[in-house]
């Protein structure tokens, strides 16, 4: 019975090895899952970059090195690794997605420009009114001061008519007087139409004000309904064999995106803290310092098993 057992074993023995030699790689790949996980890095190249993105491979490649550090500071490890000859690519994938983002920039711009005419708009309103407040002030004063002295030549003239007339002298001053106030009727008369000018400005600019403020309204509740809501994850995909980036706003938006698939590359799923990186959800995370959260530190110790 030993020497049978024994028989056995040593069958066993070389048909493993008969497997080792004739499918080295079957027993490299059975190697490699007893391994530990992340114990090696994900090796990486870059494929296809659409034009459309002026993105060169510079670029991308420096973004992406940015991507893996955010995993890789947290862990101490290791975890990615670009490789030109690696067939496992990111690449950057143009379609309506990104038709749609240059959609939401553009009326972002419009927004921006908006905001920028009524400011100036304001502005000049504000100053404009504060022209017209000044010139009004000093114009009921002018008036006040007319109607004052029209009130003493009128009171002097009548006094002199009552008596049949002025001696000489108090005629040529009255004629003098009558003739500074017509001057001054004449000037405030002028000074009327300005301020009125000047209304007419104020109204319009006000009235300009308030179609800007209408355009700017309307655009900001299409940018709403269209952009406005925390967007998903869908930006880009990760398949098993390759990550594909559909669109991205600009250069912190594309990292944190590269980011979050790095992470289901290692095997992470998505996760419940909406600040967390492997988070649904786009919108909470920090764009421009993006960090793990305490629920991606642990997801990925444990996906790595990092104690």
């Amino acid at each position: 019975m030993k020497k049978i057992f024994q028989y056995i074993l040593i069958i066993i023995l070389f048909s493993f090895w008969g497997i080792v030699l004739t499918n080295p790689e079957s027993f490299r790949g059975a190697l490699d899952f007893l391994k530990k996980p992340c114990s090696k890095p994900i090796k990486y190249s870059l494929g296809e970059i659409d034009p459309k993105f002026n993105l060169s491979q510079e670029e991308m490649l420096s973004i992406t090195e940015k991507a893996e550090e955010v995993w890789e500071k947290p862990t101490g490890k290791n975890l990615f690794e670009y490789d030109p000859q690696a067939d496992f690519k990111i690449n950057i994938v143009f379609d309506e997605r990104q038709e749609r983002t240059n959609a939401s920039k553009k009326l972002e711009s419009q927004l921006g420009k908006l905001e920028s005419d009524r400011e100036n708009v304001i502005k000049e309103y504000d100053q404009l009114s504060k022209t017209y407040q000044k010139r009004l002030d000093d114009y009921n004063k002018s008036v006040s001061q007319y109607e004052e002295r029209l009130e003493k030549y009128l009171a002097k003239v009548n006094y002199w008519n009552s008596r049949g007339g002025a001696p000489e002298d108090e005629y040529e001053d009255l004629k003098k007087e009558k003739k500074e106030l017509d001057k001054m009727r004449n000037s405030l008369e002028a000074e009327r139409k300005t301020i009125n000018s000047l209304v007419g400005k104020t109204n319009t600019l006000a009235d300009k004000e308030n179609k800007i403020v209408e355009n700017y309204n309307s655009n900001l509740s299409t940018y709403k309904n269209k952009y406005g809501e925390a967007s998903q994850f869908d930006k880009g995909v990760y398949d098993g064999e390759k990550i594909n980036i559909f669109q991205f706003n600009e250069v912190e938006d594309l990292r944190l995106t590269i980011v979050h698939e790095l992470g289901h590359a290692l095997g992470i799923e998505h996760l419940g803290d909406s600040t967390s990186i492997m988070y649904y959800l786009m919108g909470d995370q920090d764009m421009e310092n993006p960090q793990l959260s305490e629920e991606d530190i642990k997801a990925v110790k444990t996906t790595c098993r990092i104690k």
